[in-house]
C-alpha cells in the first residue's frame, strides 16, 4: 500500500484513472478533510471530482485505490523504466525514472514490460529485477541481464619454451636502458632439454546475448603443429633438444642450431660465414669479415672488420671503423659506441655512449639516451625517431640527423638528385658547344646534329627524372608524431630533418628539446624528465 502524504491520504495515477488512498480510520495519524482533497485535486490538475464522492471514500476508508475519474495526463508523472543495452548486446542495464507527486510508482509490471519492450530475453537476473520492483535504481543503472560469451576452441597446439622474439626482451625494458654485458639473443639448451610443450585441444562452446541471439563458435582451423627441425626430437610431451646449442623457430619448425664461439677472429680462424649464431669473445681483426644468418655476439672493441647478422648484433664494446668498419643487421643493433663506421640496420639501433663521425642508417629508432648519448659528425637517418642526449659538437664537423624516413629511399633520392645534376651539367655543356659550333664558319652540319641528338635525350631523361624526383619528395614526408627528442643540447651547425624538412637550429643551438612532425610541420616542446627516464 502507498504510504500516504503529509495530510494522511494518497492521491495519483493509476490506469488511465485518477485514484485515491486513504487508510482505515484506525490508522490515520490525523483527521483526512475533502477540502485537503480537492485543494490537492486543483494542485495536480486533475478534473473537478464532486463533494460527496470524496466525502465517501473518506468514510469508508479501505485503504485501496478508489477511482475518482478518468486522468490521461497523469501519465506523464508516473514511473518510468528505461532499458539500455550494450552495443554488443552482452549487457542490459536499466534505470528507474522515479514518480513525480500524483503518478505511479515502480511496479512489478512496470519493470517486466520495460525489459520485454528492449528485447531482452536471455541471461535475466532475477535478482536485481526484484530489486528494481522494490524502486531501486534512480541513483545508478541496475544491470538485469548479462550474456554469455562464446569460449573460443583452441586447436591442439605447441608452446615454445624460449623466446621466439627476439628483439623484445630490451623493448620492455624501455627508453633503450641495457645492459649490454648481459644482452645475448643466443637462447642455448642442453642436449634432453624441453624445449617446446604440446598443449591439448579446447572444445568450442557457442554463448549467446541478452536478447536470445546465439553467439556461434566456430570450430577451431586446425594448423600443423611445430615439427622437430634439425637438433630436435619429438615425444608424447613436445619437442626435445637432441644436442647443445642455440634453440629458434624457423617456420613451423623448432630448431637448435649449433652455436660457434671463438675468442678472437683473425688469421687463427679465418673469416667465418656460419649458418647459425657466432659468439666472439674477443675481438674480430681488421680486415676480416663475420658472417652468421642468426645473432652475433662481440666482446671487445672491433676495427676495419665487415659484419653481417641475420638477426640482432651486440657489440659490447663498440666499433672503430675509420670509415671502413660496416655492419649490416637484419635485426636490431646494440653497441657501446660508433666511431667512423658505416652501418644497415632493419630494426632499431640502441647505443648507450656515443655515435661519432659515422654514417648510420636504422629502419627503426635510434635510442642513445644513457651514458654521453651523443651524435657527432657525419649523418644518421632513422626511418621513425631519434632519441638522444646530444646532437654536434663546437669542434666536430657537421652533423646531419634524418628522421621520419626510410633510409633506402633517401639515399635513391640523393643518387637521382645527383644524376638529374650531373645530367644538367652535360646539357649545359652541349648547349655552349652547340652555339660554338653554330657561330664557327664551315661547320659539319652532322657535327651539330649529333650534339642536338645527345642534348634532346638528355633533356627527355630530365624530365622523366624531375617527375620521379618529385613523386619520391612526397613520399619521404616524415610519418604524422615523428619525434627527435634532445634530452641535454642540439649545438649550432647541426643540421636537423624531418624527412626532407629542415628545422632552423640557429646561431644558439636548443637545449633539452622535443621536435615532432605534427600536421605537416615541425613544431618545438621542451622536454621534462619523467620517472626512471634520468640516469
Amino acid at each position: 500500500m502507498d504510504a500516504p502524504d503529509r495530510y494522511g491520504f494518497t492521491l495519483r495515477y493509476m490506469k488511465g484513472m485518477a485514484v485515491l488512498i486513504v487508510p482505515p480510520e484506525s490508522e490515520r495519524t490525523r483527521p483526512i478533510y475533502a477540502d485537503d482533497v480537492a485543494a490537492r485535486i486543483r494542485i495536480l490538475d486533475i478534473p473537478d471530482v464532486p463533494a460527496k464522492r470524496l466525502r465517501e471514500i473518506i468514510e469508508a476508508g479501505t485503504g485501496r485505490p478508489e477511482p475518482l475519474m478518468e486522468w490521461p495526463a497523469g501519465a506523464a508523472l508516473s514511473a518510468r523504466v528505461g532499458v539500455e543495452v550494450t552495443e554488443d548486446g552482452m549487457e542490459a542495464a536499466a534505470r528507474v525514472i522515479p514518480a513525480k507527486p500524483g503518478g505511479s510508482p515502480v511496479d512489478g509490471l512496470m519493470v517486466k514490460q520495460a525489459v520485454a519492450e528492449a528485447g531482452v530475453t536471455r541471461g535475466l537476473d532475477e535478482q536485481a529485477l526484484r530489486t528494481l520492483m522494490i524502486g531501486a535504481g534512480a541513483d545508478r543503472p541496475v544491470v538485469v541481464a548479462r550474456g554469455r560469451r562464446p569460449v573460443e576452441g583452441k586447436p591442439a597446439r605447441t608452446d615454445c619454451l624460449f623466446v621466439t622474439d627476439r628483439g623484445k626482451p630490451w623493448k620492455e625494458m624501455g627508453g633503450g636502458r641495457i645492459n649490454l654485458k648481459e644482452l645475448n639473443f643466443i637462447q642455448n639448451r642442453k642436449a634432453g632439454d624441453l624445449v617446446a610443450r604440446k598443449v591439448e585441444a579446447v572444445v568450442p562452446v557457442d554463448g549467446y546475448d541478452v536478447t536470445g541471439s546465439v553467439l556461434r563458435c566456430e570450430p577451431p582451423v586446425d594448423f600443423p603443429p611445430l615439427k622437430a627441425g634439425p637438433g630436435v626430437r619429438e615425444n608424447e610431451t613436445g619437442l626435445i633438444a637432441e644436442i647443445d646449442g642455440n634453440v629458434r623457430l624457423e617456420g613451423d619448425e623448432v630448431t637448435v642450431e649449433p652455436s660457434v664461439t671463438v675468442k678472437n677472429v683473425d688469421y687463427s680462424t679465418g673469416n667465418i660465414d656460419f649458418d647459425g649464431s657466432v659468439h666472439v669473445e674477443g675481438t674480430i681483426a681488421d680486415g676480416f669479415t663475420v658472417k652468421a644468418a642468426g645473432d652475433i655476439h662481440v666482446g671487445k672493441t672491433t676495427g676495419r672488420a665487415r659484419i653481417e647478422a641475420g638477426r640482432n648484433l651486440v657489440l659490447v664494446a663498440g666499433m672503430v671503423g675509420d670509415g671502413e668498419g660496416t655492419c649490416i643487421v637484419g635485426g636490431s643493433l646494440y653497441a657501446k659506441f660508433l666511431e667512423g663506421a658505416v652501418t644497415g640496420v632493419a630494426g632499431d639501433t640502441i647505443v648507450t655512449e656515443a655515435v661519432l663521425h659515422s654514417e648510420t642508417e636504422t629502419d627503426g629508432t635510434l635510442f642513445m639516451t644513457e651514458g654521453r648519448g651523443e651524435i657527432t659528425g657525419g649523418i644518421a637517418v632513422a626511418g621513425e625517431n631519434v632519441d638522444c642526449r646530444k646532437i654536434g659538437n663546437v669542434y666536430a664537423g657537421a652533423t646531419r640527423i634524418y628522421a621520419g624516413c626510410a633510409p633506402s629511399e633517401l639515399r635513391e633520392f640523393n643518387e637521382l638528385a645527383a644524376a638529374l645534376k650531373e645530367l644538367r651539367e652535360e646539357t649545359d655543356d652541349l648547349d655552349r658547344q652547340i652555339d660554338y659550333l653554330k657561330s664557327k664558319p664551315g661547320t659539319d652540319p652532322r657535327e651539330i646534329s649529333d650534339r642536338e641528338k645527345a642534348r634532346a635525350v638528355r633533356l627527355d631523361k630530365l624530365k622523366e627524372g624531375a617527375g620521379r624526383l618529385k613523386d619520391m619528395r612526397r613520399h619521404l614526408e616524415a610519418a604524422e608524431g615523428t619525434s627527435v627528442t634532445v634530452r641535454d643540447r642540439i649545438f649550432p651547425g647541426a643540421a636537423l630533418c624531418f624527412g626532407l624538412e629542415e628545422f632552423p637550429i640557429g646561431d644558439r643551438g636548443l637545449e633539452r628539446a622535443v621536435l615532432r612532425w605534427e600536421h605537416g610541420k615541425i613544431a618545438m616542446h621542451g622536454f621534462v624528465e619523467k620517472p626512471g627516464q634520468g640516469d
